[in-house]
């Protein structure tokens, strides 16, 4: 295992947690903690963002694996080290809150709603790694030949089942270095928004609030 990237991995969680009461994002917090330690390179940023993230997702379980009382580097060490904690996912004698890593109020809220076997699988949905949708800027390209492009990059890609512009890549490490991607011929937008912006229809000289604009990716479909 590579000793720098554990080294920062461990530092990142370590200093997430002197910022964790103010609320701070932690693609926010990796933003900086990254801009703060220019000698990590693009691999090892992506290695540490994807560990911190899914040891957030399966923090519970890894809890309940980690030798009490538990601390920052005692978690670490269980979702690095050990197996135990991958394997729990499927211990049917474990509660299944315990089992999904989901809070156990929230979990309690899913199974009265959808039963426990559909809250188990839910809850499970939700700790996979997502994955990324982009919006093709048709103005630029169509998305057809926008999928031909990335996968002549080695980037894996699918059109997405209802948005008409989007498609879904699994890793975003290559294409944040394209050319493409810098122009604006493909944005990254959750289908859901893009479906959302399509339905608003916006005319020429019509005005419309966006209360969730964040960096104004439906702006641009109400645009055109």
């Amino acid at each position: 295992m590579n000793a720098f990237r554990v080294r920062h991995l461990e530092n990142a969680l370590l200093h997430f947690d002197k910022v964790r009461q103010h609320n701070t994002p932690v693609d926010m917090f990796l933003h900086r903690y990254f801009q703060a330690h220019r000698a990590i390179n693009a691999d090892d940023r992506a290695w540490i963002s994807g560990h911190m993230y899914e040891l957030f997702r399966w923090q519970g379980l890894i809890d309940h694996c980690t030798p009490k009382p538990v601390s920052t580097r005692g978690r670490l060490h269980t979702y690095l080290t050990s197996d135990r904690w991958r394997s729990n996912t499927q211990n049917r004698s474990l509660e299944p809150h315990i089992r999904t890593s989901m809070p156990k109020e929230l979990f309690g809220r899913l199974a009265d709603s959808l039963g426990t076997d559909k809250a188990v699988q839910v809850s499970s949905v939700l700790n996979e790694r997502p994955v990324t949708f982009l919006r093709v800027n048709v103005n630029q390209s169509s998305r057809s030949d926008m999928a031909k492009f990335l996968l002549s990059k080695e980037i894996p890609v699918e059109k997405t089942a209802t948005s008409p512009v989007g498609l879904v890549i699994n890793d975003k490490k290559l294409l944040l270095d394209l050319p493409e991607y810098r122009s604006g011929a493909v944005e990254i937008q959750d289908e859901s928004s893009q479906i959302m912006a399509q339905q608003v229809k916006a005319d020429p000289g019509s005005v419309v609030l966006d209360y969730c604009a964040g960096s104004g990716g439906k702006s641009l479909v109400f645009g055109p």
